[in-house]
């Protein structure tokens, strides 16, 4: 690991567990030499946490993955915010147990997507599956679903998204 990359982790690590109610452990590797990184670019960003929790949203386990990240790190420097230069595609593995996933049905977040006030009754896997699939279309463009499986009330769910650029 980079000089860089050990000065960058943790700062990244505290932000975001501050943008999280809860999080078990997080992990990030961040790939680039030092040079390249201190220019802004990152070649490659992973991003793996375990027991998080988001605006009511409980997730077992998540991990991310981005290439080609172009952030302004000269003006970070001069006390400017963090932009993002460039979109990016981020892919995502998420598994969700039973109880997460029945958390998340309830969460406001879940149900201000689906637009209903009252959680959903969801006994079977094929309801869970439907629900998800009816969020997942209303997402539209922003979100491109490679694998759901629903086994026992468990979720996994493999996919990608964009980032714009700020």
């Amino acid at each position: 690991m980079s000089v860089v990359s050990s000065v960058l982790i943790p700062i990244i690590k505290l932000w975001l567990r501050s943008q999280v109610e809860h999080i078990e452990s997080i992990e990030i590797a961040i790939a680039g030499k030092s040079r390249q990184i201190l220019s802004g670019d990152i070649p490659k960003a992973n991003v793996i946490g375990v027991g998080a929790k988001y605006q009511g949203l409980a997730v077992t386990n998540i991990d991310l993955c981005a290439e080609a990240i172009h952030l302004n790190i000269a003006q970070i420097l001069k006390g400017e915010t963090l932009r993002l230069l460039d979109p990016i595609r981020v892919t995502m593995d998420v598994e969700l147990s039973a109880a997460d996933l029945q958390s998340c049905l309830r969460s406001p977040l879940f149900l201000e997507a689906i637009a209903t006030d009252a959680p959903p009754v969801v006994t079977s896997d094929d309801q869970i599956r439907s629900l998800l699939e009816t969020l997942l279309h209303k997402l539209g463009d922003e979100f491109t679903l490679h694998d759901l499986a629903i086994v026992e009330g468990r979720a996994k769910c493999r996919g990608e998204f964009a980032i714009a650029a700020t």
